[in-house]
């Protein structure tokens, strides 16, 4: 069998801008993640409230998934600029936030900022324009840059830092060590709205409609016989078998779609606590927690490296078995730190949990994918 028409080509550049948006959005993501407790304590509420404004990101991805999903079925460039420019709208309201004194603002920028999450449209972009042959290495590619932009955002607050004071009586409340993230990023998705806008290519979608009405009628000529009557003879006898698979199917679905959202959740748990529980136990300052948080996210590609290797000899169920207890053990020891060995145990057990979480995401969507209806 051949593997079908190819996909309609896209320019290079056109690749380039869609995955500089996952990139640019991860680094986003990342970026204010060091100084969120500190925001928080600014404006009068307790540094715990880090995990509300961190959490406000992925609470609007998951309406701005749906939008965008339907929006790229009709235009990937428009969809791109919108979401870019709620990215850019989203981080200057977080940044005048710290001036007005405003806790919502801060909400607020960080809910626009994960409405311009424009992650699945590069997904859908790289699995309908990229040839069958550059499939698998445009989604190398998309992983490699949301790792990237993880690892820059941390390295990125950390650097800012040095450049801008923390806010407080002695300084002033526009550009400091908690706003600058928002004043960065907005200049740098104003650039990339102006490159997107100017040099990004709009798909040819005459040619994929063509591919897609040609397979609708392949199978409709391959549809089964029916009787006189209308029933279909050849699916019947297997209609109740078919309906049992489907019942049995829908478990290890639900299973692996709960392990999903369990690493998210202990992730999300592990770096929205971590600047402010290492800075409340062990003194640590924003430059500090900053690169530490980069070097987590630096560690996302090696460990899915070695997964993909593991994969080769092992069941996907066993990797996810092993990473599962890795995590839980993880997540004991970060829980139980005490001692003069507190900071060490800190960081070892921390790492562990990192590492578990991403390297658990692989072998789990690869498992969904063989078992999903």
């Amino acid at each position: 069998l051949d593997g079908g028409p190819p996909s309609p080509m896209v320019s290079q550049l056109s690749k380039f801008l869609n995955l500089a948006s996952t990139s640019l959005y991860m680094c986003n993501y990342n970026v204010t993640t060091p100084t969120s407790g500190l925001y928080a304590k600014l404006l009068g509420f307790d540094e715990a409230h880090a995990g509300l404004i961190i959490g406000m990101t992925p609470a609007a991805v998951i309406i701005s998934s749906v939008l965008y999903s339907w929006w790229s079925s009709y235009s990937y460039k428009r969809a791109i600029i919108f979401a870019s420019s709620c990215c850019a709208i989203g981080n200057l309201i977080y940044a005048f936030a710290l001036p007005c004194n405003s806790l919502t603002m801060v909400l607020a920028g960080r809910l626009m900022t994960g409405f311009g999450s424009a992650r699945t449209i590069n997904r859908r972009y790289v699995a309908d324009y990229y040839n069958l042959e550059e499939r698998t290495a445009g989604m190398a590619d998309f992983v490699s840059a949301s790792a990237l932009g993880m690892a820059v955002g941390p390295g990125l607050a950390a650097f800012l830092s040095y450049v801008a004071p923390e806010g407080g009586s002695h300084a002033g409340r526009w550009w400091t060590v908690e706003t600058a993230p928002g004043y960065v990023m907005f200049a740098f998705w104003c650039v990339y709205l102006v490159a997107n806008i100017i040099f990004f290519e709009e798909p040819d979608r005459v040619q994929q409609t063509s591919v897609k009405e040609k397979k609708a009628a392949t199978s409709d000529e391959r549809a089964p016989l029916k009787s006189h009557d209308g029933v279909n003879t050849e699916e019947q006898p297997c209609a109740k078998t078919a309906k049992r698979s489907f019942s049995f199917g829908g478990v290890p679905v639900l299973v692996c779609l709960l392990l999903l959202v369990l690493l998210k959740a202990v992730l999300e748990g592990l770096t929205s606590s971590t600047p402010t529980v290492s800075r409340f136990y062990f003194d640590w300052d924003v430059t500090l927690c900053g690169t530490y948080l980069a070097i987590l996210a630096s560690l996302m590609i090696p460990a899915n490296y070695v997964v993909a290797t593991v994969s080769r000899r092992f069941d996907d169920r066993e990797i996810i078995l092993a990473m599962l207890v890795m995590m839980a053990t993880g997540i004991a020891g970060f829980m139980t730190y005490a001692g003069s060995d507190a900071e060490a145990s800190f960081i070892f057990f921390s790492l562990i949990i990192f590492i578990s979480c991403n390297a658990l995401e692989g072998p789990t969507m690869g498992l969904l994918s063989k078992v999903i209806p």
